[in-house]
């Protein structure tokens, strides 16, 4: 199963891409949600907080990796 994973879920990040006016690439939390299978979106949004404060941790500005949502 792990080989499956690992040749399908990049092919997926892929699709759900998106692409700014300056060619930066980002994910939005939504369609992150459904793919990694949260039932709902209210469950993903611990991972979300959790992603912001270690982005903090690490010296990186919140506002540079995420918007509001």
């Amino acid at each position: 199963m792990a080989k499956e994973l690992s040749n399908s879920k990049p092919l997926v990040f892929e699709q759900i891409k998106e692409v700014d006016e300056n060619g930066n690439e980002f994910w939005g939390a939504r369609k992150l949600s459904k793919i990694l299978e949260y039932s709902e979106f209210r469950h993903f949004l611990p991972v979300v907080e959790r992603a912001r404060d270690a982005c903090k941790n690490s010296g990186q500005e919140i506002a540079d990796h995420f918007e509001d949502y």
